[in-house]
Order: structure tokens, then sequence, then C-alpha cells
């Protein structure tokens, strides 16, 4: 099994209601994003990340790439918390008409997620498992592909019968093996 990098996301901006702000120290570094709220309850949502935005709405493109339905992804995962680990990922997924079809929590820094077959778009949601201080480097979504072994005893051939071969086929005739 190989992986291939799609898309690696950062948090680059704030926008209107994509993070909560109230109480909370936000520094854009070289680093990534350091996030501080030391009265933040467990559950809320620190950022969210879309795959399909309104730009009229938003003003802003989506971030996340777009996944093919049915397939297998593995996201690993730059974030840094005090107390170590509390946070988690909510992938929530819909369909065509904006209904959610789906979600996955992901609590662990690499992990597998399953896009559904029925999905059209998704939402990536970074929450609060009861972190004070965050560092938000970014997280990475990479295509798992499964190489199906394939091995041949020996050399395909393709062969016509003489009476059978294509007449568009006459002027390369005595290069094309016959029966």
């Amino acid at each position: 099994m190989s992986k291939e990098l799609i898309h690696r996301i950062t948090w680059s901006q704030v926008y209107n209601g994509d993070a909560y702000l109230y109480g909370t120290s936000l520094v854009f570094t070289d680093r990534g994003v350091s996030f501080e709220n030391g009265v933040m309850a467990s559950g809320k949502v620190i950022c969210r990340f879309y795959s399909s935005t309104n730009y009229q709405g938003k003003r802003s493109s989506p971030a996340l790439p777009l996944l093919v339905p049915g397939h297998r992804y593995r996201i690993e995962i730059a974030i840094e918390t005090k107390p170590e680990g509390r946070f988690f990922l909510e992938f929530a997924y819909f369909n065509r008409q904006g209904e959610q079809i789906g979600f996955e929590v992901l609590r662990t820094y690499q992990d597998y997620i399953h896009y559904p077959i029925d999905a059209f778009t998704y939402l990536v949601t970074i929450r609060s498992a009861g972190a004070s201080q965050l560092l938000f480097e970014g997280f990475s979504i990479y295509a798992m592909e499964e190489a199906d072994p394939f091995k041949l005893d020996k050399p395909l051939e393709k062969r016509y019968l003489s009476h059978q071969l294509p007449s568009d086929l006459d002027l390369v005739q005595n290069l094309i093996k016959t029966i």
C-alpha cells in the first residue's frame, strides 16, 4: 500500500464564524498558529475548514481538496496541545442537498477516513478536548492506493486469424502475428 500527498492544510486566516475568538489569544507565526484560551469549554470549535464555500457569503476559497467518493485517505495531524493530546478532528460528510450523511472523529495524530460514496462535500472541524494552548501546524491528507498484485506467467501475445484481419491493417499485415 502506498500513500500520495494530496494536500497540506494550514490555518492562514480567520474568517467570520470559523474560529473561536472569545477570550482567545491567536498569533500567526512561521511555525503555525498559536491558539491560547484558558477558559474555553471542552468540545468547542477551535476552527473549521471547508471543501466547498459560497464565495459571495464567506469571501474565501475552499481550504480542503476534493476527495473521490468511496476512497480511503490517511490523515496526518501536526498539532501540539497543553495538556498533551487534548484535541480532536471531526470530519462531517454532506450529500448534494447539504444533508449530513456521516461523520468521523479522529483523536490520534495519524488515522484513516473513508469518504462515503454518496458524499459531495465535507467539513473538518478542530475541537478542544480540554486544551488551554494549541499550536496548529496543519494536517495532511494522503490518498491510499492499494496495489493489486498482477503477475504474468508468460508475455501476452495478440494473434489474429489470417482471414479475420481487419482491412485497415493491410499496410502492416506483415508485422502482425497471425494463426
